[in-house]
């Protein structure tokens, strides 16, 4: 498929925030917007919030309380999203484009982070500021920021960060989550995948789970064909020192997961000097998240649940290489 106008020639990665508007002309291009916490701007964001995108995979994040991570499947290798905008017409289907391939609900679809009370997964709520941004794209690496200052969650004020970072030629997703502004390490909380119903699932109960399965892709407002259905894998990989345990839920497979505290450099000097204990600035987390298509027809792709299965464990080994 050939790249589209919009795209640089030797780029690999694309990533777009747009205001919304009536038709394409109207959609502006921003890179970075910031709203208090009781602000909704999720309907003024033409796809809902950043998208980003290598020539296997496009995702995007929600502007809002859920801060879901949803996905964006393909059946020919090549960026899109400057040409669909994560909503293709008839005539892009026809002629080859991907497409929603998941309807996230209120689930963690693909590795979103919740807080976690009572037993059920949080929503990223209340706040006192909301930001997310495009902080990079090309040619081989897109990088999207999203920000939350004053979270009120178990009694702490917390402000949270997380970059999300793809690489050319990846389907899978770093994470990389920084919480500051606190002393000390604040209640787990949770991520994994979605359960389909009738689907496949895999844990090794080590941080890594993943499911198969098949949805009705698109609400009422998103759809072409509302009788459609996609069938997709998807997974989460977090290292084991974040792990706390592996809840049941209904709707997910689910990791609580807990940060680990950084100590800056001068405080390190500091405990050296005095032999004090230094204080802790921020604490942080990294995780993974991937999936695929069962559209996609290039050689590699996955077309069932076991060789979904089977290139997770691959994939967890090659993360946790020293």
């Amino acid at each position: 498929m050939a790249l589209c106008a919009a795209v640089a020639a030797d780029a690999q990665v694309y990533a777009e925030m747009l205001l919304a508007g009536k038709d394409r002309d109207e959609r502006k291009e921003i890179q970075s917007l910031t709203v208090p916490g009781n602000v909704d701007v999720y309907n003024q964001l033409h796809h809902h919030g950043p998208a980003f995108e290598s020539e296997l995979v496009g995702y995007r994040v929600y502007f809002d309380k859920r801060q879901t991570v949803d996905i964006y499947g393909k059946r020919y290798k090549g960026l899109e999203l400057a040409h669909t905008q994560f909503y293709p017409t008839a005539d892009d289907i026809r002629g080859g484009y991907g497409d929603d391939v998941l309807w996230a609900g209120t689930t963690v679809s693909v590795g979103s982070l919740r807080g976690f009370i009572d037993g059920m997964p949080t929503f990223i709520e209340p706040v006192e500021r909301r930001t997310e941004s495009i902080l990079n794209y090309g040619p081989d690496k897109a990088v999207i920021e999203v920000k939350v200052e004053g979270w009120q969650y178990q009694g702490k004020r917390i402000n949270m960060t997380q970059r999300f970072t793809l690489y050319a030629e990846h389907r899978d997703v770093r994470v990389d989550v920084t919480f500051d502004g606190i002393n000390e390490v604040p209640a787990p909380f949770c991520t994994g995948v979605l359960k389909f119903p009738g689907g496949m699932e895999f844990s090794d109960h080590g941080g890594l789970c993943a499911t198969w399965g098949t949805n009705w892709a698109y609400g009422p407002k998103d759809t072409l064909d509302v009788h459609k259905k996609a069938t997709v894998g998807v997974a989460v990989c977090i290292p084991p020192q974040y792990v706390v345990s592996e809840p049941y839920n209904e709707e997910n497979l689910l990791y609580l997961i807990s940060p680990a505290p950084q100590v800056s450099e001068k405080n390190s000097r500091t405990k050296k000097a005095y032999a004090v204990a230094p204080s802790v600035e921020n604490y942080s987390l990294t995780y993974y998240l991937a999936f695929c298509s069962a559209a996609e027809e290039w050689a590699g792709s996955f077309h069932s649940a076991d060789e979904w299965f089977r290139w997770v464990k691959q994939w967890k080994r090659e993360i946790m290489k020293p």
